[in-house]
């Protein structure tokens, strides 16, 4: 059963003993509720996974929730824009605490080969990340490694540290290197300008 040991003074007293973090831990690794955030074509391998042929319902990781208030754990498969990057961080903030992020394929742990001003480069960028899966599209068994790998990290939290004393201050805005689209990093003047746009007769041109 995971984190839980049977007492060896006890065994045939019908009862486990173990840490109140640990049976915390060992509750929450084991009843994921991902948030698909299926962007393109990664979503296609997303919902390979949760299929029958590879079946994350062995992890407990099975019961997609597409409402945020339902999930803990948010999967950002694909490549996001900036357009829907106040979406998906507003799908972040909406999610209960505890919850985690898995960036699933290249696009969205780093922008893949789309290097343009209209690309995310990182969802890193906009909100924390816990786990990366590289590939384009990467494998099914890969993003269930990747589950593997935050349940580990899962078991290793101190909940009950949280509840009694309040969780430790994170920063959750992401790593914030790139807060902005790359072709607003030039600094633009009047006569970048179309002549017809009210800011053109200004003297600063901002």
């Amino acid at each position: 059963m995971g984190s839980l040991k049977p007492a060896d003074e006890a065994m045939d007293a019908g009862f486990l003993a173990t840490r109140v973090d640990a049976l915390i831990n060992w509750g929450r690794k084991n009843s994921l509720w991902p948030m698909p955030l299926g962007l393109s074509c990664c979503g296609i391998e997303l919902m390979a996974m949760i299929g029958p042929k590879f079946d994350i319902s062995r992890f407990g990781a099975e019961a997609a929730r597409f409402s945020p208030r339902q999930a803990d754990l948010l999967i950002v498969a694909g490549t996001l824009t900036w357009k829907m990057a106040h979406a998906a961080r507003t799908i972040y903030d909406q999610m209960p605490e505890p919850k985690w992020v898995i960036a699933m394929g290249v696009c969205s742990s780093s922008g893949g080969m789309y290097d343009s001003y209209a690309v995310v480069q990182g969802v890193d960028s906009i909100l924390p990340v816990d786990v990366y899966v590289p590939g384009c599209p990467p494998r099914p068994d890969a993003v269930i490694d990747a589950i593997l790998k935050l349940q580990k990290r899962i078991e290793r939290e101190s909940p009950l540290k949280d509840i009694l004393s309040g969780p430790d201050e994170v920063d959750e805005r992401g790593s914030g290197q790139l807060t902005y689209q790359p072709n607003r990093a030039v600094e633009r003047t009047a006569g970048d300008l179309h002549p017809h746009d009210p800011r053109a007769s200004r003297e600063d041109g901002a």
